[in-house]
């Protein structure tokens, strides 16, 4: 980068009961290639050694000013917020407590905003297990076609599936957040990302994409967000607070494509993830038989989302149209496999 100032970029870790994960995480952030970095940690409320561990990495590190604030249990969108309001930088990059970044990411992300004047810039997450074993590559899921793009139209293919943004892989412009009182949904547990980035598009003019990794997310069984809990419903009512957010801003396109599109694949991710994760059968079934569920569910259009994600969907829409049992059954199946292959890999990988 070859700018004489570099701007200064908060990067914002939320951390709930992560001690064994977040070593990894903030080894990334203090390899980071970026001089101008400050680190704020959030522990929400651990009761593991998460707190004592992160004080004792950034207490031995002299190269980054760092804040640990440590808070009751309030779920991870007052961490982010209280991790918002402590910002004092340019840039804000989150990145949850489990997770890494490549050692350059802050340094390209910073450079396509500041060299192409946008407000978001933004690169593909890898999935991996907590050695680091690819699960799969961000390019296997979606569509990366880089360089400055309009943040409409950005809007439009987050909101297809047609590309994806990940708070890991994303850097934001704090004046957009602070102008617009951005705030993730408080008591949010799924989807409140996303409904914070295409908010903060929504306020934006223009979005740099790149086309390579920047962050790799782990994938824990054992994470919140992993157990089968009816909270994975919190995905659905992110998405209608979203279209209410456009409805109010009189974006009609991004109302109907919310209508037609997000909202009925929010419903299908949903209920997959709940058959993945092992929710009970029987319980599923009466959920999967609800008229206003079934109708969502089944109004997936496939054609409109040709990448690997969208394929999973079509998938779960089709045989969930003409059997829900086997579709419980073949998610379930699969969920099993994965996390027998993950709980492998992390004892001899």
């Amino acid at each position: 980068m070859i700018y004489s100032e570099r701007p200064l970029v908060s990067v914002v870790i939320p951390a709930y009961n992560v001690e064994k994960f977040i070593p990894k995480t903030l080894e990334s952030v203090l390899r980071q290639t970026y001089e101008n970095l400050e680190i704020i940690v959030v522990n929400d409320g651990s009761v593991d050694k998460t707190g004592v561990v992160v004080e004792s990495i950034l207490g031995n590190q002299n190269r980054f000013p760092y804040k640990v604030i440590h808070k009751k249990n309030e779920g991870v969108s007052v961490a982010r917020n209280i991790g918002i309001e402590n910002a004092k930088g340019k840039y804000i990059k989150f990145l949850d407590g489990d997770d890494w970044l490549v050692p350059d990411a802050i340094e390209v992300l910073v450079e396509a905003c500041e060299r192409n004047n946008c407000e978001i810039a933004f690169g593909g997450q890898d999935v991996v297990t907590p050695n680091g074993k690819f699960l799969y590559r961000y390019d296997e899921t979606y569509v990366y076609e880089e360089g400055l793009k309009n943040a409409k139209k950005i809007t439009k293919d987050f909101l297809l599936s047609r590309t994806h943004i990940s708070l890991n892989s994303s850097i934001f412009l704090m004046d957009v957040i602070d102008t617009n009182q951005l705030r993730f949904t408080k008591g949010a547990l799924f989807g409140e990302d996303n409904e914070f980035i295409s908010k903060f598009l929504s306020f934006s003019s223009f979005a740099y994409v790149l086309n390579r990794a920047i962050a790799s997310a782990v994938f824990r069984y054992s994470s919140t967000t992993k157990q089968p809990t009816l909270t994975c419903f919190h995905n659905v009512g992110s998405m209608k607070r979203l279209r209410r957010f456009f409805e109010i801003r009189n974006e009609s396109e991004f109302v109907k494509i919310l209508d037609e599109f997000v909202i009925p694949n929010a419903y299908a991710w949903t209920i997959g993830n709940l058959a993945f994760n092992g929710y009970p059968f029987t319980k599923w079934i009466r959920i999967g038989r609800r008229r206003n569920i079934r109708e969502q569910v089944l109004k997936v259009k496939y054609r409109q989302n040709p990448t690997k994600m969208g394929r999973q969907l079509s998938f779960i829409r089709t045989t969930y149209a003409l059997f829900p049992e086997l579709t419980y059954m073949l998610l379930r199946l699969a969920g099993i496999i994965f996390k027998s292959k993950s709980r492998v890999e992390q004892m001899f990988g």
